[in-house]
């Protein structure tokens, strides 16, 4: 990354790209450093309600294998299934976010071709004695937010609201979905495009 920094005099960026509703993905700003969200992508799950919102980070990738996280579980065993960190909220418990045409049985569709299910029995619907059927991925945690909590956040310059994307979700280079989502946007955050996953890197 250079040492230049960020174009000076570009129009505010417009953060409202989306409704603020179950699908969109919460996009953090540069300007957001807390440690739980730095660069996150979050696809919400859950939005406008009277609880506030609920949703998936789903860029950040952990060394941990989901038949470390559920040893118990012999089906699991052999499989490399990365556990992914949700959010910083419940990390005892694993999510699992599931691509397929129709949700299955223990999943709530959140996106258009992307199921959302918390229970062990939804792990279960996912596997078949041969092994895992179709593409899914765990998460420890999921992000929370209380009633008002995230669209205050959103209006002080925290995070942009853009349309869900099923391959973002399950892109094959999670730690560049953030810098991909500043490349496309363009204008004044293209400039953080280049800036590595680890800031330590730079």
């Amino acid at each position: 990354m250079s040492d230049s920094g960020p174009p000076q005099g570009e129009p505010p960026v417009d953060v409202r790209r989306a409704p603020l509703t179950r699908g969109s993905l919460l996009v953090a700003l540069p300007s957001l450093t807390d440690p739980n969200f730095v660069q996150s992508v979050v696809l919400l799950c859950d939005a406008g309600s009277e609880e506030g919102a609920m949703g998936i980070v789903v860029n950040r990738p952990t060394p941990l294998q989901l038949a470390e996280a559920l040893p118990q579980e012999t089906l699991l065993k052999g499989h490399e299934i990365p556990v992914y960190l949700g959010g910083p909220v419940q990390t005892d418990r694993i999510l699992l976010l599931a691509r397929a045409e129709e949700p299955a049985e223990g999943f709530v569709e959140v996106l258009d071709g992307v199921a959302l299910g918390g229970t062990l029995d939804a792990l279960k619907e996912a596997a078949t004695g041969q092994g895992i059927t179709g593409e899914f991925r765990p998460y420890r945690g999921y992000a929370g937010w209380g009633p008002g909590q995230l669209e205050a956040e959103i209006d002080q310059g925290a995070w942009l609201l853009l349309p869900g994307d099923v391959d973002l979700v399950f892109s094959r280079s999670p730690l560049t979905v953030w810098q991909d989502l500043m490349a496309r946007v363009g204008g004044p955050l293209e400039f953080y495009a280049t800036m590595p996953p680890d800031l330590s890197m730079n």
